[in-house]
């Protein structure tokens, strides 16, 4: 891959990346405020106490959320997603490069793309209201609703790395270095 076009894929990698270590902590601090909910709720309950709240549950699933979101491009540049094998194991490896290409030009990109575009303005409509959950003590809605073009921005991107890194591999008959596919074998979240 020439000089400017590895860049462009080095760094859309890199912001999947950075994005993916976002969700891998994410699950933690997800386990831990679920672990104290459930705690929470027994131990509350038998001293008298509410130790849980509606904000804490919530959070939960906001985070669940943003693990959720921020994992669809890294999910994709592991080859991590869901695929139909059936007929592609009997094709030819280039003949598989050739339908993954046009999957990723004539559906996933104009998807990832086309949800961004369609979630942006409630978006910004909850950040304009400060849109809050209807529960006693829930949490904003803002960043959460922010979360949806930002997840699905992430995955469009990271589909043009993979388009841009199939071409290559089409043109020239060969797949780009390891340079310009950071952390290949590195499988976990």
């Amino acid at each position: 891959m020439n000089g400017r076009l590895a860049g462009l894929v080095r760094m859309l990698d890199g912001i999947n990346a950075a994005a993916a270590w976002v969700a891998r902590w994410s699950v933690l601090l997800m386990l831990a405020i679920g672990f104290w909910n459930v705690v929470g709720r027994y131990v509350g309950s038998a001293i008298g106490v509410n130790l849980s709240s509606n904000g804490l549950i919530e959070a939960q699933w906001y985070l669940f959320d943003l693990i959720f979101l921020l994992g669809l491009g890294w999910t994709l540049q592991k080859n991590g997603h869901v695929r139909v094998d059936v007929l592609q194991s009997r094709w030819s490896a280039r003949r598989r490069d050739r339908q993954e290409l046009r999957s990723l030009l004539l559906l996933l990109l104009p998807f990832a793309f086309g949800v961004m575009a369609l979630s942006m303005a409630p978006a910004l409509r909850a950040w304009s209201i400060g849109e809050m959950s209807p529960d006693p003590g829930g949490l904003p809605r803002t960043w959460l609703k922010s979360l949806i073009p930002v997840g699905f921005l992430l995955l469009g991107l990271q589909g043009v790395a993979e388009s841009l890194r199939l071409r290559w591999k089409l043109m020239h008959g060969d797949e780009p270095s390891d340079d310009q596919h950071p952390a290949q074998g590195d499988k976990g979240l």
